[in-house]
């Protein structure tokens, strides 16, 4: 059992060494500018976005407005709260 788990552990840590693209990685932040092509973008084809905060938290939804040059409405998943996200507190943003 011991060797097992050891097994499945060494493979988690070639897998989090080698085998992760760099571009998915989630630990580099993204210029402002590149956050806010991507806003625009999920807004105009209305593709679900993954949020990352400086504070560390996520949120998925959907774009469905631009207030102002840096804020947007997101609709969250379940479709059914609607949050206005500051472009200064995102780390970055994902499509799906």
């Amino acid at each position: 059992m011991q060797g097992e788990q050891m097994k499945n552990t060494l493979k988690k840590i070639y897998h989090y060494l080698f085998a992760y693209d760099d571009e998915k990685l989630s630990i580099y932040s993204q210029y402002q500018h590149e956050i806010l092509t991507m806003l625009d973008r999920a807004m105009l084809y209305r593709v679900d976005v993954l949020l990352s905060y400086r504070d560390g938290r996520c949120e998925i939804g959907q774009i469905t407005k631009r207030l102002s040059v840096g804020r947007f409405v997101l609709r969250s998943a379940n479709q059914k709260l609607l949050h206005v996200v500051d472009l200064d507190d995102i780390f970055r943003i994902d499509l799906a």
